[in-house]
């Protein structure tokens, strides 16, 4: 296994990302110190979005970092680093595992297969976001190192899922020779807890810690 990501097992992963493009958090030096911030707590990694804020946050920490580049070019289901000039910019920039988007559908680049090549060919693990089992099995087969179950619910195959996706994972767990993580969805301990009973080798949480616009208004969702 990959040392960095050996590094995460048993860790909570902490996304630090701007969701809404209005948020005034979406320097690369601010989405870094959120993320360090979030060391002081006890996360075991981080999972970033752009070359520049890797490149940040490397220079803050020695923790895993997993780098994705986001590409929403109109027209392409896919956007989560598409292309391989994406793996290698962030490699380049400092991430110890890439993470590709790894569900059906058009892509603005080369496949998954072609980006897991490109990553381990820099000595870099490759993280599959998926949506559905059938992508899980997918993935892995094309040599993704590690399964995330980041996409579960935005994706057209997987309307309505329940997130965090608690039950894929245990399918997933019993079925893959790699690693799965918890991804989406994890906004309390009881979730933490819950995806490593079901066999999670790690969990990534976002918006419950990283995202005070979101957390405002979940704190406000009962009124």
């Amino acid at each position: 296994m990959n040392a960095a990501l050996e590094r995460l097992k048993g860790k909570l992963v902490v996304s630090s990302q701007v969701m809404d493009p209005r948020s005034p958090l979406g320097r690369p030096d601010i989405l870094a110190m959120m993320a360090e911030a979030a060391g002081l707590g006890g996360a075991g990694g981080y999972r970033v979005d752009g070359v520049d804020v890797v490149r940040e946050l490397r220079a803050r920490t020695s923790l895993p970092i997993i780098g994705i580049a986001k590409d929403r070019r109109t027209g392409f289901d896919v956007y989560i680093t598409t292309t391989v000039a994406d793996v290698n910019a962030l490699c380049d920039a400092g991430a110890d595992i890439v993470a590709a988007q790894a569900t059906s559908g058009t892509r603005p680049g080369e496949s998954f297969a072609e980006l897991t090549a490109a990553a381990h060919a820099r000595g870099v693990a490759m993280m599959a976001d998926i949506s559905t089992f059938e992508e899980a099995i997918t993935a892995a087969e094309q040599g993704a190192d590690v399964i995330a179950t980041t996409m579960v619910g935005y994706t057209p195959q997987s309307t309505g899922a329940v997130r965090p996706a608690f039950d894929l994972v245990r399918e997933l767990v019993g079925r893959l020779d790699v690693p799965v993580i918890v991804e989406g969805g994890v906004w309390t301990p009881e979730h933490v807890a819950a995806s490593f009973a079901a066999g999670a080798f790690a969990v990534v949480s976002g918006s419950a810690i990283t995202a005070p616009d979101l957390i405002t208004k979940h704190l406000l969702s009962r009124l």
